[in-house]
């Protein structure tokens, strides 16, 4: 076929029909392709009208999605952002679900003022919106009354509770336990994070003068037999007076030894200037807490700055950042003695405020009532136990362990017959707990390695809690006489 024959032929004419759809498809997809475009900005304000709804536009991004995620407890905090009508919108994922899962949401906190102008004010929350799930095959079953059913606890929320601990929150049509178990953590999470980041609120120390000290870096060991707590504190560097090492004993609550390490002042001159009752420290040797504690002026958070207030002490007037120094490591022992000497375990499982624990001292025996805390699915419910001897001699339980009831069918015989508890001493009975002891595994494979069946795990693990923490605190509570000392 010559080139001429080949152009007047029928194939070409359909290759030319095809190249010249190509070229105008290609056109037509262009000129779409223009007209139909969306840049990730405008996609990224749809998707925050959708789940904002109204008008407000994102004012300032605080966590972006490509942000690194925050931990907080469970869940994880994915984004922040300030809306344009002064409310926060965060976005959280909270573990623990069914097959171990998770549930993903936005929540809505509804606020006036703002940080700028110094009067940002919480007003709870507004609403709590679905975003995603993992593995929730039973997601479909919740309807809005169910997530609606956060802001309506605004009033105990702002009183300082959280759901689930001290905001009782019931479920209306979904009935999937682990699942909403899942969600409450993740609201949870939202709030912690708010409260901590957005307001910048701080949670309540432990220890009084904590400020002052580098917890991290500094020891202290009780001594429950003989009453006595010795700390060896690393202060924290004061203006120009430097971090240095200050070793307190205090016994029944009177300050016994009292020593330094290191330089105490900057330059070291300026240690001359110091009153010589801190130096020899007379001044703190053979005090009792209150005496100790009478030192400390205003509302007890803080010492003055001023060499006159030094003064009214009974003190020269030379270095005084690092006579504060001195005196807040003599505060810090004395106004933490009793904190430190009967610490206790597993504390964040048991309510406190309910439970009772009584103490018989000739007997060797501690008696609890602990009242614990829901636990995902798993409702609160009561643990009856004894312990001799450090040694788990009766245990019982009242009240429902499961939800549905009919999940109690689940736990291992050995849990409900309290089997794996009796007799077993405070060594055998923490040799349950997993990793570093503050908690325990969530998943079923870990109390197979306990030997226990995989059903009603969350049941399982408030039963272990209130055994550990039982033969855990039992010397604590034996030397401190109970709840009622």
């Amino acid at each position: 076929m010559t080139v001429k024959q080949f152009f007047k032929s029928t194939a070409f004419k359909s290759l030319a029909v095809l190249l010249s759809i190509v070229i105008l498809a290609g056109a037509l997809l262009a000129i779409f392709n223009d007209l139909l475009f969306v840049s990730s900005e405008e996609r990224f304000a749809r998707s925050m009208k959708k789940i904002y709804g109204g008008n407000a536009t994102v004012k300032q991004t605080v966590l972006a999605a490509d942000d690194k995620a925050v931990a907080v407890g469970d869940a994880t905090v994915n984004q922040v952002y300030l809306m344009d009508d002064g409310n926060y919108l965060v976005q959280t994922t909270g573990n623990g679900g069914y097959q171990g899962g998770s549930i993903t949401v936005w929540v809505i906190f509804a606020c006036t003022g703002s940080k700028a102008g110094n009067n940002l004010k919480w007003n709870g929350i507004e609403r709590v919106v679905y975003e995603s799930n993992n593995k929730q095959s039973y997601i479909d079953r919740f309807s809005d009354a169910d997530y609606a059913l956060f802001a309506s606890h605004n009033a105990q929320l702002l009183e300082g509770k959280l759901f689930d601990d001290g905001i009782t929150v019931v479920k209306t049509g979904a009935s999937a336990p682990l699942t909403f178990g899942a969600l409450t953590t993740a609201v949870n999470a939202a709030v912690i994070y708010f409260k901590a980041n957005i307001l910048g609120e701080e949670e309540e120390s432990l220890y009084k003068f904590d400020s002052w000290v580098d917890l991290e870096k500094s020891e202290w060991t009780p001594d429950l037999a003989n009453n006595k707590v010795t700390y060896k504190l690393v202060m924290k560097k004061n203006g120009p007076a430097p971090s240095f090492t200050v070793n307190v004993t205090v016994t029944n609550g009177s300050i016994t030894a009292f020593s330094h390490e290191g330089s105490v002042a900057s330059p070291d001159s300026f240690a001359d200037s110091i009153d010589p009752s801190v130096l020899d420290y007379s001044l703190f040797i053979g005090k009792t807490a209150e005496q100790i504690l009478a030192l400390v002026k205003d509302d007890g958070s803080k010492f003055p700055k001023d060499s006159g207030a030094l003064e009214d002490l009974g003190l020269t007037t030379g270095a005084t950042y690092s006579t504060e120094v001195f005196l807040y490591a003599a505060a810090f022992a004395a106004a933490n003695f009793d904190t430190i000497l009967y610490a206790t375990k597993f504390d964040s499982w048991v309510d406190a405020e309910k439970s009772e624990i009584t103490a018989d001292s000739e007997a060797a025996t501690v008696t609890y009532k602990l009242v614990m805390k829901k636990n995902g699915p798993a409702p609160s419910f009561t643990v009856n136990v004894t312990v001799t001897n450090g040694s788990i001699t009766a245990f019982s339980h009242e009240g429902s362990v499961a939800s549905p009831d009919s999940f109690a069918d689940s736990i291992d015989a050995s849990v409900l017959d309290y089997s794996l508890f009796i007799g077993k001493t405070a060594e055998q009975i923490l040799a349950l707990v997993k990793d570093d002891g503050s908690k325990f595994p969530k998943d079923s494979d870990a109390l197979e390695d306990l030997g226990l069946t995989t059903g009603a795990t969350y049941s399982t693990e408030v039963f272990l809690y209130a055994a550990a923490y039982a033969a855990a605190n039992y010397d604590v509570y034996l030397a401190k006489g109970g709840t009622q000392a």
